[in-house]
């Protein structure tokens, strides 16, 4: 069953597109990851240029974050000044990457650029958690020392969630935002374990902060590329979200029922395939996908996108944020639904037995 992308100008099976959705969404909440590492490249492989790839991704992520936004806002897992400066430097950050990308489509070194950094950053992620998983006691020595050198960096400030160095916020917002624009990725990976291991938050007041942070940032990037990369499509960002939204609810569920051991384990062998696979596609397919890149196109989406694209990125960032609202209310439901039909079958069961 195909379906048409008016912006990529490309047909794609429109089961395949929910199905991958649906995966990344399932990994996304079971891991509390950015799904971007996962969907990233495999868009990549399925033809749709890497502009489109990483603007799209990025516009999914405004729909696929603000539940969990709302959700920590009711929780009182929000430092609005924290968040400021997170998202202020993220903007600053995402700013230069949106126009090293448009400096890198430019030359048709785009590809090249993505898959490398794909597979270098993952690599090295996915070995440093298999390193922390098999040694914990060097971890704690190493922890000591740090927290030592970071009391003593200069702009210390109390945020309602602790006092720490404006520099730190400001770093780890940079390169996340940074990320976010050149990779397409969340910034669970940075902004997470960043915000824990240097400004000492909890991992609920972290998960908070990074989704507090990415809605902002990710609306913002996604109003950068369509003007600036015209490298948005709707179409493709309304499917990934659907299938993630609904894969986010069930893995987030699976994941509150697995050890933090297994999880790591999960994530540094997902992180690693994908890298491995980011390797394999730099000496495969180059010179053909390495030129399809983004072009006005004669259809109403695309003439919309490239006419009057100020326009068309706020019309994908409110239409990602209502759906995105809308989707993961009714998977909700539909979660909830099912665990009342499960109790139901256990309660029959039981009643039999007895």
């Amino acid at each position: 069953m195909e379906i048409y992308l008016p912006v990529a100008d490309v047909s794609v099976n429109l089961l395949v597109i929910l199905g991958l959705g649906l995966v990344v969404g399932f990994f996304s909440g079971m891991l509390g990851i950015g799904g971007g590492i996962i969907l990233n490249p495999t868009l990549i492989k399925l033809g749709i240029p890497p502009i489109v790839t990483v603007g799209t991704s990025v516009a999914q992520m405004v729909g696929a974050t603000i539940s969990g936004f709302i959700a920590h806002l009711r929780l009182k897992n929000i430092d609005l000044k924290l968040g400021s400066v997170l998202v202020l430097s993220g903007f600053i950050g995402g700013g230069l990457g949106v126009f090293l990308t448009k400096i890198l489509e430019e030359a048709g070194q785009f590809r090249t650029f993505v898959l490398s950094f794909y597979a270098f950053y993952l690599a090295f992620t996915g070995i440093t958690m298999f390193v922390d998983i098999l040694g914990r006691k060097k971890r704690e020595k190493r922890k000591g020392s740090l927290h030592r050198l970071l009391e003593k960096l200069p702009f210390q400030y109390d945020f309602r969630f602790g006092r720490f160095s404006v520099l730190i916020p400001i770093g780890i917002g940079m390169v996340s935002g940074f990320l976010a624009a050149v990779m397409g990725v969340g910034g669970g990976f940075v902004v997470i374990p960043a915000l824990m291991y240097l400004a000492g938050l909890n991992i609920q007041q972290a998960v908070g902060m990074s989704l507090f942070q990415m809605v902002f940032i990710t609306s913002f990037l996604t109003y950068f590329h369509g003007v600036v990369n015209h490298g948005v499509d709707i179409v493709l960002a309304l499917l990934l979200m659907a299938g993630s939204s609904f894969g986010a609810v069930f893995g987030s569920a699976v994941g509150h029922r697995i050890s933090r051991r297994i999880t790591k384990l999960i994530m540094a062998t997902l992180v690693s395939a994908v890298s491995i696979l980011s390797f394999y596609q730099l000496f495969t397919d180059g010179k053909e996908t390495e030129r399809r890149t983004v072009h006005h196109v004669d259809n109403p989406i695309s003439d919309f996108a490239f006419n009057h694209p100020e326009v068309y990125s706020l019309t994908v960032i409110i239409v990602s944020l209502v759906a995105g609202t809308i989707i993961s209310m009714v998977a909700h439901r539909v979660k909830l639904l099912i665990e009342i039909y499960i109790e139901k079958l256990k309660y029959g069961k039981e009643k039999k037995s007895h």
